[in-house]
């Protein structure tokens, strides 16, 4: 189970007489005030990062005449010498690098979240402790715009597309298997921990040429650097525990991690909707080597393993008996990256990455063995020359993917299927003027599946309208192969299609933040199969389509109440598609044409807690009742969860935290399941599809061991 966090790092302690106290604040050029900015005494361990409001505050033991120092990504480093006989205040007014890249970025379906740049929608920090969360990357993520919630899965639904059409990338590469194994109707949950990254890119529309084999949205996680510091966390949990040790040096630093998760105590206490005989249980190992081989380069290498395991009994509607899932899965994920700067102006890369998931599973008379093998090989070239930025580079990803399905009665089904795809592509950013960017993009594919090839065009372009604000448009073709399911099923198909057009409006003066966006995707060549003979590979056609449009407005405010920040999101989206078994274009039943959240999150200083909340609505998602005329042209009734959580630091090194996801214990429903055949009286029986229980509670203690024992948790809480 992850960690949650709170949004301050830096609390006062009991001062002893011998130290003095650095205190200040660190502002830009207007006098605004700059958080995250990293202030210390040259060459010792002795800093602060400073809060939200861009004030900082230490102690130290040093003496006589030291150089302070204030570092922050995109800003002129500032050193100054101060006496320390006595406490000093300082304030710091940071001065801009100058570059063509401080001037206008392209936003346009963008949401940014990293301290790298100071105008940014939301920052790392934010993705921990977002109420109801539960520190999940996709479950913070989904508060944002452009997303819907599908409580039965966990997974990101953006823009009318379904959970596959996103995909995720660490350092630039494919993640081959981002969720973990979860039984049906149940919400999974990423396998990454949020606290790994020093930064997210989350594309909902019109990304860059150098992602493809996604239809809607690239999810790219940018893994941290070198450590600061050597430290040991321990994590004690009601669902598990965690220990992890970061061993630093001068041009590295090494991570390591074990985790246990074990939901059966928490699951014989909390009232479940299914009857699970091994409730889901995981043991993981994560390591990190993070090595600077020169000042000019750096070599990043991530492995993760992991085995998780779950018996459940669930109800059916086709049979008296419940249907029985017994699933095992081990999972391997190895991640190396390299880059090195070329002189001043000029960059190369070159990333790889190898993934390995089996599951073997038993569902009633099935037993199912799933092996999925991929590897990722990435390399680019970027140069800056004048005013124009170029990326220039290549991929291959291949994937082998084999299924042995075994049934009591003697049958058996060895489906498998294998495809290389390799691509090229070529992106360059022309800075007009000072207020004017432009992005053309090209990107060529290869699949080997179908023995056919695609080009993907991508176009953007950003105006800044005034000191704060910017227009942003964009647009791309973008192509992806059939799911997995449809592969193992058919390989005489070929790549689905789609084309985003988005225009966006962001502006961000004074902690306060407001994006407007409209967009239209045009889905075209998607697979269409005969329901009622869906094993049948000469029913596979490329022969559907649809279309989602819609406007999502974002308001984020830091500033107008004090220790408080919050944000607003609200999508409206219009959408359908005829594909997969649909007998014509309808609305998807994993799209609520009204999706509405907030975020708060309030510090307490005297008490040294944070408390947070969220609050989420949909106004409910069409499903398909063989009862009732027409196709989805049901609807749920509408969704929402109210949420909270709290972290109290009890030690300067330990943390107290606690959540409550859904505290009203609203019974949600996400759809419905129909019998394949009608009934005596010609009815055909159904069974909501809910919430595996009403609500989830998380309670934590968070321990953080370095040579002072004055650190602590509070940035990965």
């Amino acid at each position: 189970m992850t960690k949650s966090i709170l949004t301050i790092t830096l609390l006062a302690f009991c001062l002893l007489a011998e130290a003095a106290t650095i205190k200040g604040r660190i502002t830009d050029h207007t006098g605004e005030g700059l958080p995250g900015v990293n202030v210390f005494i040259k060459d010792t361990y002795d800093g602060a990062t400073t809060d939200m409001n861009g004030n900082y505050s230490f102690d130290t033991f040093e003496k006589g005449n030291q150089i302070l120092v204030a570092s922050f990504i995109g800003y002129k480093k500032h050193e100054a010498e101060v006496d320390l006989s006595n406490s000093v205040t300082l304030n710091i007014a940071l001065k801009e690098e100058v570059n063509r890249l401080s001037g206008v970025t392209i936003t346009a379906g963008s949401f940014e979240a990293s301290d790298e740049k100071k105008a940014v929608v939301l920052k790392p920090l934010d993705i921990a402790m977002t109420a109801g969360a539960l520190a999940d990357i996709p479950g913070a993520l989904s508060k944002l715009p452009g997303t819907t919630t599908n409580g039965e899965t966990g997974r990101l639904f953006v823009r009318g597309g379904t959970e596959f059409e996103t995909q995720a990338f660490i350092d630039g590469i494919l993640v081959h298997s981002f969720y973990t194994p979860a039984p049906n109707n149940v919400p999974s949950r990423s396998r990454f921990s949020p606290f790994l990254f020093k930064g997210t890119f989350f594309s909902t529309g019109g990304y860059s040429a150098e992602y493809g084999q996604a239809l809607s949205s690239v999810l790219s996680l940018n893994s941290n650097d070198i450590a600061d510091e050597t430290r040991t966390d321990i994590s004690l949990m009601t669902v598990g525990t965690d220990v992890s040790h970061t061993q630093k040096w001068e041009n590295g630093s090494a991570y390591g991690q074990v985790q246990y998760t074990n939901l059966d105590p928490y699951m014989n206490l909390i009232e479940q909707a299914y009857d699970w005989e091994d409730g889901y249980t995981s043991q993981s190992g994560i390591f990190m080597l993070r090595q600077k081989l020169s000042k000019n380069d750096m070599l990043k290498v991530y492995a993760n393993y992991d085995h998780s395991a779950f018996v459940v009994n669930q109800p059916s509607v086709n049979q008296p008996e419940d249907d029985h899932m017994d699933l095992g899965n081990n999972n391997f994920y190895l991640n190396t990256s390299y880059r090195r700067a070329i002189g001043e102006n000029s960059t190369a890369y070159l990333g790889t990455s190898y993934g390995r998931t089996f599951s073997d599973i038993i569902f009633n008379e099935a037993h199912i063995k799933d092996t999925q093998n991929s590897v990722h090989t990435k390399g680019y070239f970027t140069s800056d020359i004048n005013n124009v930025s170029i990326k220039v580079g290549g991929e291959l990803i291949s994937t082998k993917h084999e299924e042995l399905t075994d049934i009591e009665n003697g049958e058996s089904f060895d489906p498998d299927y294998t495809n290389h795809l390799s691509a090229g592509f070529a992106e360059a950013d022309y800075y007009l003027t000072n207020s004017l960017t432009l992005r053309a993009g090209l990107r060529y594919s290869h699949y080997s599946i179908f023995s056919e090839s695609a080009l993907s065009p991508r176009l953007s372009m950003a105006l800044k309208t005034g000191e704060n604000s910017q227009l942003s448009w964009a647009y791309g073709k973008f192509h992806q192969l059939p799911t997995r399911d449809l592969l193992l099923r058919s390989q005489q198909m070929s790549f689905e299609k789609a084309d985003h057009y988005m225009l966006s409006y962001q502006t961000i003066n004074n902690g306060r933040t407001f994006r407007s966006e409209v967009y239209y995707k045009n889905y075209d060549n998607l697979v269409k199969f005969d329901g009622n003979d869906p094993f049948n590979p000469t029913t596979f056609a490329n022969t559907g389509g649809g279309y989602a449009r819609g406007i999502d407005l974002f308001w984020r405010d830091s500033k107008t109440f004090k220790n408080v920040d919050y944000w607003v999101s609200y999508s409206y989206i219009d959408t359908e598609r005829d594909f997969r078994d649909y007998p014509y274009q309808a609305t998807p039943s994993f799209a609520a044409g009204h999706n509405f959240s907030v975020v708060y999150k309030h510090f307490i200083p005297d008490i040294r807690t944070q408390i947070g909340a969220s609050f989420s609505y949909n106004n409910g998602r069409p499903y398909n009742n063989p009862n009732e005329e027409g196709f989805n042209g049901s609807k749920t009734k509408h969704y929402s969860d109210l949420s909270f959580n709290f972290a109290y630091l009890f030690r300067p090194h330990v943390i107290l935290y606690a959540s409550a996801s859904n505290l009203l214990g609203r019974d949600n429903v996400f759809g419905y399941e129909f019998a394949d055949n009608p009934d005596s009286d010609g009815v055909y029986n159904s069974r909501a599809i809910g919430q595996p229980s009403k609500r989830f509670y998380f309670v934590g203690v968070f321990i953080t061991l370095t040579k002072d024992k004055n650190k602590n948790n509070l940035e990965n809480l």
